[in-house]
């Protein structure tokens, strides 16, 4: 499971209609509107699937940037061809 936390930027007229929308995509929890900001947590079963969501934000009317936060994984998502073991 991989937990990622992003700030999406908006337009100020638009930054409610995208919250909806953000809410309404799979994994995603909107935590907080502030001013033309959004606060939201992907949940996702890899780095590719999280950062698929992600760059799907940049499509949504109104969203100017998306500035990820915070990202925790596990060494399993990232496969077993993807871990250098030391």
């Amino acid at each position: 499971m991989v937990i990622s936390s992003l700030v999406v930027e908006t337009v100020p007229e638009r930054t409610a209609a995208a919250a909806e929308e953000l809410a309404r995509a799979a994994g995603v929890e909107v935590h907080e509107v502030s001013g033309y900001k959004i606060v939201v947590t992907i949940e996702a079963d890899s780095v590719e699937a999280s950062h698929a969501v992600a760059s799907s934000f940049i499509q949504i009317e109104g969203v100017t940037n998306v500035n990820l936060v915070y990202v925790n994984f596990e060494e399993e998502t990232l496969g077993s061809d993807k871990v250098e073991k030391r």
